[in-house]
């Protein structure tokens, strides 16, 4: 899920070795993006790993999503954190005590910037639940 952009956005152009140029635009045809949407999304992930150290991105068949490092994926965290409101220790303890509550911390402020794109995850994830519930009752 990319994230929607709000507003204005600034035009950047930038000179590239011809062999950084061609392994960029194979791997961006790779994964359906053209050279502005790549490069959009790669420079908004570096700022994110910049601001939030404890995020990383991960592909998968869902698709590209930002994830805590060996850790679950932050939309999964703001999920699971609607039903501890404000309550850190309790946040923890659903986690079994395994993620830092440091990163916790983090990927509840990725989420609170990225809000729209985490909020898209969650409610993919509570869509394709429904589904699954309504073909168990047939």
């Amino acid at each position: 899920m990319t994230p929607a952009y709000h507003g204005l956005m600034a035009i950047v152009s930038a000179r590239l070795a011809d062999w950084l140029d061609r392994e960029l635009r194979a791997f961006w045809s790779a994964h359906g993006e053209d050279p502005s949407t790549g490069l959009r999304r790669v420079a908004e992930e570096w700022w994110a790993m910049q601001r939030f150290p404890g995020i990383e991105f991960r592909d998968g068949p869902s698709g590209r999503r930002a994830s805590l490092r060996e850790g679950p994926d932050v939309w999964e965290v703001a999920m699971v954190a609607q039903a501890y409101p404000g309550d850190l220790e309790g946040l923890s303890e659903h986690f079994g005590g395994l993620i830092p509550r440091d990163a916790l911390t983090e990927a509840l402020a990725y989420a609170e910037h990225f809000k729209h794109e985490i909020g898209d995850w969650i409610a993919e994830n509570e869509r394709v639940g429904r589904d699954l519930v309504a073909r168990a009752k047939r």
